[in-house]
């Protein structure tokens, strides 16, 4: 099993890391909704956001940039992924602005996690990452943290937004 930090705890990723070029489909359960849904690209390119648990600082504070990053790029969607409820999420997103983006529960049967290989086995939830995914919903970017509790490079992912923006 592949290898992540949580601070001084090593933890697992369960099933294989996803390559670039892998055609996801993107599936989940909209914040505050109880049915799991197709979510479809519309044609755009597609920023993915995974990360444990909102109700951490850090995961906090990645839902909080990506949101400022949404409204600079609004031509992009921008989706997020945690094993969190979807009625928590809710919550997170009446009381925090979050921009342009949608925010999906994957508690249901961790299809993106199983897709992204990114579920950590020893506590169920999601890595921290991001992702930029082709009209098409191929992986084009990934940026997979080694410690989940560190924060995203921001600067190179918005590097990446600003290249795909000309």
């Amino acid at each position: 099993m592949r290898k992540v930090n949580a601070a001084d705890k090593e933890l697992h990723f369960e099933g294989q890391e996803v390559e670039l070029g892998t055609t996801l489909e993107l599936s989940g359960t909209k914040a505050g909704e109880i049915e799991q849904t197709e979510i479809l690209s519309n044609g755009k390119y597609t920023v993915i956001a995974t990360f444990p648990s909102i109700n951490t600082n850090v995961c906090d504070l990645q839902i909080l940039r990506l949101s400022e990053i949404s409204k600079e790029f609004p031509m992009f969607n921008y989706y997020s992924f945690s094993q969190d409820l979807p009625f928590a999420l809710n919550e997170y997103v009446t009381n925090h602005p979050t921009g342009n983006i949608t925010m999906y529960s994957d508690h249901k049967d961790r299809v993106m996690a199983k897709q992204l290989g990114l579920l950590l086995h020893e506590w169920k939830l999601l890595g921290r990452a991001m992702f930029v995914l082709d009209p098409e919903n191929k992986v084009i970017y990934k940026q997979i943290n080694s410690d989940i509790k560190q924060q995203v490079d921001f600067d190179k992912f918005v590097a990446k937004l600003k290249e795909l923006s000309v």
